[in-house]
């Protein structure tokens, strides 16, 4: 008998430990000073419950308190911070560890009726060199910078500034330092542009930039910091109005080359349709340097729905919407977010609220798409399949996008059969609060 009971329990202690846990990183938590935090997870799984808990951790890396989550299949669950822990104002991140590894989700940064950002949860962690392709401190823009230490020994990590400037910074094992470029050398730095993070194996971090005079401006986003680059940039949506001046919308695009070498892109322009408009003549971005600037002074043809660069080297950037009356800003990274499946993780169209969303097939041959909303709890709302040409681009509001009602869903998901890049914009209706999330 004790021999059986010996053996039952090494079987049951061998299942555990082959359990295929895995780690969802919502590196960025802020409840204090007027800020809140939003995050959600799905699971993308069509079959599997996805079964774990949401760790909240110090930025000393020490647990404080952990909340089990349950996804049914195609399941969401969205939490406000402040809400839904007992200390929220101690927490500095969040890791979402389930089985399987099937979950998605975004950390959402917000003062309500000033300013919000989005970025994607991130499951990769870094291996090499970080990029902050975008730095922006002086009198106008702040710029600060959080970082997570997933490792089990302290990080001194080295952020070479695009000046030539060097910081370390110290991250506690399992632990997280957030601070602003202004925080680093006690006053703005306008001719800091961009960085590079070395000795950043084990990292995750993410990026928020915005105006510094609330009264005025109230313009925010942010990007996730990766060691991802690419050799080709989507830039799925241009506002059709970029060429007048007076348009209430404008699009801002950013390609940085690493400072390792040079880069000559080619920015190639279509209408929404498909057609190829334009291919400009190669343009070289030095190292370390950008090709940045808003699409209106890109003297791109009329009709240009949207862009995609090619380099000959790998680069990463992102891009921004914003409004010219400074109330509004948002952005998303344009590496690594073509699929052929991905979700829209967040729909907000009720109480006013909107979302719209933009998709392009970057395959030359016709695509089929097929929509579906879902509610929290998994259930399809509707569903739609739409052809979609080679090269051609849908955009519209999210309730547009299907013939049946759908206030009930609170996320969205595609499957094509071509590689789809796409991405949403969640605005309030007081005109003030807007985010951006590439589908995911």
């Amino acid at each position: 008998m004790k021999r059986l009971i010996l053996i039952t329990c090494l079987i049951f202690s061998f299942i555990i430990s082959a359990t295929a846990y895995a780690n969802l990183y919502f590196p960025h938590v802020d409840t204090n000073n007027g800020w809140e935090t939003e995050i959600a997870a799905i699971n993308t799984s069509s079959t599997q419950t996805a079964s774990g808990s949401l760790n909240a951790y110090s930025s000393q890396g020490d647990l404080i308190e952990s909340m089990p989550i349950t996804l049914n299949p195609y399941g969401r669950r969205q939490i406000i911070v402040s809400q839904e822990f007992q200390n929220p104002g101690s927490i500095s991140y969040l890791i979402f560890n389930s089985d399987p590894d099937t979950a998605v989700g975004y950390t959402k940064l917000y003062k309500e009726g000033i300013y919000r950002a989005a970025v994607p949860a991130e499951r990769d962690i870094n291996t090499s060199d970080i990029y902050i392709s975008h730095i922006a401190s002086d009198d106008d823009w702040w710029t600060m910078i959080s970082l997570l230490n997933t490792t089990n020994t302290q990080k001194t990590i080295t952020l070479t500034f695009s000046t030539g400037e060097t910081q370390d910074v110290i991250i506690p094992v399992n632990g997280s330092n957030t601070f602003t470029i202004r925080d680093l050398f006690g006053e703005p730095k306008e001719n800091i542009k961009s960085a590079v993070i070395t000795n950043a194996q084990g990292i995750i971090g993410l990026e928020l930039f915005g105006s510094t005079d609330e009264s005025a401006y109230n313009y925010l986003s942010g990007i996730l910091l990766k060691d991802d680059t690419t050799q080709t940039i989507y830039y799925p949506h241009i506002d059709s109005n970029y060429i007048d001046s007076s348009s209430y919308w404008w699009t801002g695009i950013v390609a940085y080359s690493p400072p390792e070498y040079s880069s000559n892109i080619t920015v190639t322009a279509y209408r929404e349709d498909g057609a190829a408009l334009i291919t400009t003549d190669p343009i070289t971005i030095d190292a370390n340097g950008k090709y940045i600037g808003s699409v209106a002074g890109l003297d791109l043809p009329y009709g240009t729905a949207w862009l995609k660069i090619d380099s000959t080297n790998p680069i990463t950037g992102f891009e921004l919407f914003g409004t010219n009356n400074g109330n509004q800003l948002a952005g998303y990274t344009g590496v690594g977010i073509s699929g052929k499946q991905r979700v829209f993780a967040k729909l907000d169209i009720n109480n006013n609220n909107w979302t719209g969303i933009a998709f392009v097939n970057i395959e030359a041959t016709q695509a089929s798409v097929t929509l579906t909303a879902y509610d929290n709890n998994g259930t399809s709302v509707a569903s739609r399949t739409i052809p979609l040409g080679g090269y051609a681009k849908m955009v519209d509001e999210a309730q547009d996008l299907f013939t049946q009602d759908i206030s009930s869903a609170t996320y969205i998901s595609y499957s094509s059969d071509k590689d789809i890049v796409g991405f949403q914009l969640n605005g309030s209706p007081d005109n003030m609060m807007l985010d951006g999330l590439p589908g995911m």
